[in-house]
């Protein structure tokens, strides 16, 4: 099959295609023709040698796609040949073929194309479990989210929306930041020395009751001093920077929860619970078009050099998807 080849330290970062063995459904698997793939900054990183998949999973980038079940392994009951797919991975998307555990497949919702299934399960499974899970958001509750204009931050503003939240959002482009108010974002603020002062007016002179921080940096103790009393900030990301300078002090007065997350490492078993507690919430709302991908751009899956260069420029509106011919 072709396949983006592993990280080969002699090659460099740019990612190349070649043909591989396909795999094969395991135990509690199944196989997907993949139809789409999408990008995440994780996959740059694996390509750089700096973020290598769990052990035992793929060592083929690629951490979501969509396709149709191929074959289907031992034990697997619950899925069809040919049923239309959509899937979170630990690894192995950017090839022709994914062998995926059954529990984080998804079926795809309503019209969806092959596009649009591809470019939701990272970043929908990232919102939900920081969103809903870790940062337990609850209805009339009031969010800040950082680096809101990315892939994770686009789903995450409509997801907060639908938990029946208040969503402030913050970035450094405030033409991309506008472009999130029909996604349910209510204020845009810039991301800069006043991101405080703003984001606790906005949320009524308390502050918010949780952060979403895909940033990180320097901008961490910012947004950490714009939770209210017992609030809470959950990281996902650290596109500004990994070290911060906070005021442990604050953190303890106020009673404040800082919470580190991360997705692709925790465990089969906890990635199709946090999937089944998703497309329960999230599934009739898909098919409805409540929550709906966005899409920066589509490119194909031939073009991978130039979509990994596209995506280490930055400056995307939502997701980067690959599709596949065939």
């Amino acid at each position: 099959m072709l396949a983006v080849l592993p990280f080969d330290p002699s090659a460099g970062p740019t990612p190349r295609l070649g043909e591989l063995p396909e795999p094969v459904a395991g135990p509690g698997e199944v196989l997907v023709r993949v139809r789409a793939t999408a990008l995440n900054r994780a996959d740059l990183l694996q390509m750089r040698g700096l973020y290598p998949p769990p052990p035992g999973e793929s060592e083929v980038p690629g951490l979501e796609c969509a396709g149709e079940v191929a074959a289907l392994g031992d034990g697997v009951a619950d899925w069809r040949i040919g049923e239309r797919v959509m899937a979170l991975l630990a690894g192995g998307g950017h090839a022709e073929r994914v062998a995926v555990p059954a529990g984080q497949l998804m079926r795809i919702p309503g019209r969806l194309t092959w596009e649009q299934a591809a470019a939701l399960p990272e970043a929908a499974l990232t919102s939900w479990t920081n969103l809903r899970v870790e940062g337990g958001l609850e209805a009339g509750q009031s969010v800040l989210i950082t680096a809101a204009a990315s892939g994770v931050g686009t789903f995450a503003v409509q997801l907060a929306r639908e938990l029946g939240a208040r969503v402030l959002v913050a970035g450094r482009d405030p033409e991309r930041l506008e472009r999130l108010r029909p996604l349910g974002a209510e204020h845009c603020l810039p991301l800069d020395d006043e991101l405080t002062r703003r984001a606790r007016e906005a949320a009524g002179g308390d502050g918010v009751d949780l952060v979403l921080d895909l940033a990180g940096g320097n901008w961490l103790p910012a947004a950490l001093a714009a939770l209210r009393p017992r609030g809470r900030l959950v990281l996902v990301g650290i596109l500004a920077g990994a070290r911060a300078e906070i005021d442990l002090a604050d953190v303890l007065r106020r009673r404040l929860q800082l919470v580190g997350s991360v997705l692709r490492a925790r465990s089969r078993a906890e990635k199709a619970e946090l999937v089944a507690g998703f497309m329960s919430f999230a599934g009739p709302r898909l098919a409805a078009g409540a929550l709906r991908p966005v899409i920066d751009r589509v490119m194909p899956f031939s073009r991978i050099a130039e979509a990994y260069a596209t995506m280490a420029r930055g400056g995307l509106f939502g997701k980067l998807v690959l599709r596949l011919d065939g």
